[in-house]
């Protein structure tokens, strides 16, 4: 994993190297999210987002993007032994990340994210809420068709829980 990330970073340092050039173009986008919430011991727990994309091209290959999203719904866990259910929820999202990406062919292009998130969940156990905020190493993949993106991305990657994401969305450019 970590062999993963340096390689991925060297990539980006020699986009930003060679490809260096004058920021071209200014995009913005929706994505709709389901968010896996998952814990060792627990089944998974899958609210859903909506994360807003704002981001600017350096060139052809390097982009650098910022993220702001909330929850839509929570999503229920049903704990053994307890006779109710814990509710889970996106609080709000917020990162900055840089992109590489493919040069478009046909209008598709494939890329790699890599940055930080901030993110905060809120629990609720019978209607008494909880929260916490978390923030961490962020990375994942993605592929560009014309307008539209398809998205996996891992949010947090903490020692007693991971958060990710499967992301359909679009995006404009201006």
């Amino acid at each position: 994993m970590k062999t993963r990330l340096l390689l991925f970073a060297l990539m980006l340092g020699h986009g930003l190297a060679v490809q260096a050039a004058p920021i071209k173009d200014n995009y913005a986008g929706l994505q709709f999210a389901q968010v896996t919430y998952e814990e060792q011991g627990f089944d998974d727990v899958v609210p859903t987002a909506l994360i807003g994309r704002f981001g600017t091209r350096v060139n052809d290959y390097v982009a650098a993007e910022g993220r702001l999203g909330f929850g839509l719904q929570e999503d229920s866990l049903d704990i053994r032994g307890i006779d109710a259910d814990i509710d889970l929820e996106v609080e709000y999202l917020v990162g900055v990340y840089g992109i590489l990406q493919s040069r478009p062919q046909s209008g598709f292009s494939v890329y790699g994210i890599l940055g930080v998130s901030q993110v905060e969940l809120k629990a609720s156990l019978q209607g008494i809420p909880d929260s916490n905020v978390d923030s961490g190493l962020s990375y994942g993949i993605g592929a560009n068709y014309r307008w539209f993106s398809l998205e996996y991305i891992s949010y947090l990657d903490e020692d007693d829980y991971e958060l990710t994401a499967l992301s359909l969305g679009f995006l404009v450019e201006f």
